[in-house]
């Protein structure tokens, strides 16, 4: 009986992927930010990409970031290491957006490298 070969593109995606999980790895801020961090940051980014940036108080209600006073601390956190600022709304004092800055989106711009780097291995 004839065993079933495994399909050549089914090895390079998967070495592709490899690739990519060790490249992203390899970043130096995989050390500085909790995968719960780096999903709220990337929430934030996504969020002023679409030109939509969100206000603290909309992401306080997101419970897949967590409890109201972790997503606060964790956007504190976010904001001490440079990642994102706070911008008031001309028409409304009490409502700040959450927008990242030049170095977040270095941080954004590493990762799509590693991703198009991973993308070409063969």
């Amino acid at each position: 009986m004839n065993k079933p070969t495994v399909r050549k593109e089914l090895l390079e995606l998967y070495f592709r992927f490899r690739s990519l999980v060790e490249g992203l790895k390899d970043l130096p801020s995989a050390e500085v930010l909790s995968p719960h961090m780096e999903a709220l940051l990337a929430r934030i980014g996504e969020a002023a990409h679409q030109g939509k940036p969100m206000a603290v108080r909309k992401l306080l209600v997101r419970e897949e970031l967590g409890s109201p006073a972790t997503i606060h601390k964790r956007i504190h956190l976010l904001k001490n290491a440079g990642l994102v600022d706070f911008e008031k709304v001309e028409n409304d004092s009490r409502v700040k957006l959450v927008v990242p800055t030049e170095a977040a989106n270095r941080f954004f711009a590493e990762h799509a490298r590693v991703v198009r780097e991973a993308a070409k291995v063969a």
